[in-house]
């Protein structure tokens, strides 16, 4: 009698094995991802978008704490989120395409038999490596004679590409702050200059016909090469037009 059922045991633990054998890979390849994104096909889960200005020299300390920046949000970046890097300078191109849009396929329990899983080693060369190379450029800073933000602000969170139907976004803005476009500028004393009812009104319009409400937005400010006195006004300006529009916005200075 216990032959027997130690037959039972032995047949079922084979069959186990045997359903383990074939299902095993499936689970550690995961869901089916789109290889140019390596995101799932289902979309991906959150999306954290960084935007930077180069419309203004910054320096090697401030390219330096950038480059970590970006590093760290990479290196905690969820499974299935999308991480997109955008630059701007001062001549504005509306749709002007993203420095690095990817999500981070996430670690399996493939790696534990020194086995990481096909997307995870794509990730880490097309992200983990050439982002040093995409970091050199991010961190040379530009001068011009605009800093179209808030454009390129309404122009990247409206994208179709940008609005993932699951998880949260965040924007994480990398500039000086000092707007300076035909719409509205922080320079000079013309018509409308430094007039905080203006800049709410054009962020305001933005905001609405973007999508840019549903976005958790935090402002990381380059010091640059400017005055510290025409950094805090800039701060004062755009922080009191988001108290008046009700955006939660955290902010620093990089």
């Amino acid at each position: 009698m216990k032959t027997e059922n130690w037959a039972i045991v032995a047949s079922l633990l084979a069959g186990v094995a045997l359903v383990g054998f074939f299902v095993a890979p499936s689970l550690l390849r995961g869901p089916p991802r789109d290889q140019e994104t390596l995101c799932p096909k289902t979309g991906p889960v959150g999306q954290t978008l960084i935007l930077v200005d180069k419309s203004d020299p910054w320096s090697e300390v401030q390219a330096g704490r950038l480059k970590a920046l970006v590093k760290q949000i990479g290196d905690d970046l969820p499974a299935d989120r999308m991480l997109s890097i955008y630059v701007f300078n001062d001549v504005f191109e509306p749709g002007f395409p993203a420095l690095i849009s990817l999500c981070n396929p996430g670690k399996t329990a493939s790696e534990f038999i020194g086995n990481p899983r096909r997307e995870y080693v794509k990730w880490v060369e097309k992200f983990g490596r050439p982002l040093d190379d995409a970091l050199k450029i991010l961190t040379q800073p530009g001068k011009g004679n605009q800093s179209p933000i808030v454009e390129a602000i309404g122009d990247v969170v409206a994208r179709r590409e940008n609005r993932v139907e699951t998880g949260d976004r965040k924007l994480l803005l990398v500039s000086d702050m000092l707007q300076n476009s035909s719409q509205y500028t922080v320079f000079g004393n013309g018509a409308g200059a430094r007039d905080p009812e203006k800049l709410w009104q054009l962020l305001a319009k933005v905001w609405q016909s973007s999508g840019a409400a549903s976005w958790a937005l935090s402002v990381h400010q380059v010091q640059g090469l400017y005055e510290p006195q025409r950094l805090e006004q800039a701060a004062t300006l755009w922080q009191q037009a988001f108290r008046k529009m009700n955006v939660s916005v955290s902010w620093d200075r990089l």
